[in-house]
């Protein structure tokens, strides 16, 4: 496990995510975030998320943490958006 994935689950978990949503975003079993969140004690703050919430969640492309409210917003920083798009450019090189 990475230290971005943990600091992924971090920011998840504190916005109230399931660790099966968490599982599915980050492609970690479930149990794995939840062994994670117990021995790091990331606990779940706020209110439970709704069903529409868990299926077109806000979060940024790249660190998967939750964006702000602003609509049509994919990045959480200028950082995240620069890293991401080299990734993609390296992926169409390498793919034919």
């Amino acid at each position: 496990m990475t230290i971005s994935q943990r600091e992924s689950i971090a920011a998840l978990r504190a916005e109230n995510y399931p660790y099966s949503f968490i599982g599915k975003t980050l492609g970690l079993s479930p149990n794995t975030v939840k062994s994670v969140c117990r021995r790091k004690n990331y606990e779940a703050h706020g209110r439970r998320k709704n069903k529409v919430e868990k299926q077109n969640p806000s979060l940024c492309k790249c660190c998967f943490r939750p964006l702000g409210g602003r609509i049509g917003q994919h990045f959480c920083s200028p950082d995240c958006r620069a890293k991401w798009w080299k990734e993609q450019r390296k992926i169409t090189r390498i793919s034919p």
